[in-house]
């Protein structure tokens, strides 16, 4: 049995919350690079995290519940989550997505 990856979980996620396939495509790109960050938080707390910090820059924003609900990551738990990937936005967040100044419009942590 192999190791368990954030993105193993992504798409599920994905489709439990409706986002757009540019949206997830994004949201995929982000966790394949959160891969290689020394993150040391669980997969599913990740997909989460970055399934918020995509949505957040997307014309479809989710709500932290909402993303709470469809993961079963409690709230908390990705907000921890965001404040550890928040410095790394700018190396995970794919360019054709969001610019540079769009990411100054992410919540900070």
């Amino acid at each position: 049995m192999g190791a368990i990856h954030a993105g193993d979980f992504l798409r599920r996620f994905c489709s439990h919350l409706g986002m757009t396939n540019q949206t997830v495509k994004a949201a995929q790109e982000a966790v394949q690079k959160s891969e290689e960050l020394d993150i040391r938080r669980s997969p599913i707390s990740i997909a989460a995290a970055v399934i918020y910090m995509i949505t957040q820059l997307s014309d479809d924003k989710k709500l932290l519940r909402d993303i709470s609900m469809a993961t079963g990551v409690a709230e908390g738990t990705i907000r921890n989550s965001y404040k550890d990937l928040y410095p790394y936005a700018s190396r995970m967040i794919p360019n054709w997505f969001a610019k540079e100044e769009d990411l100054k419009n992410l919540s900070s942590p």
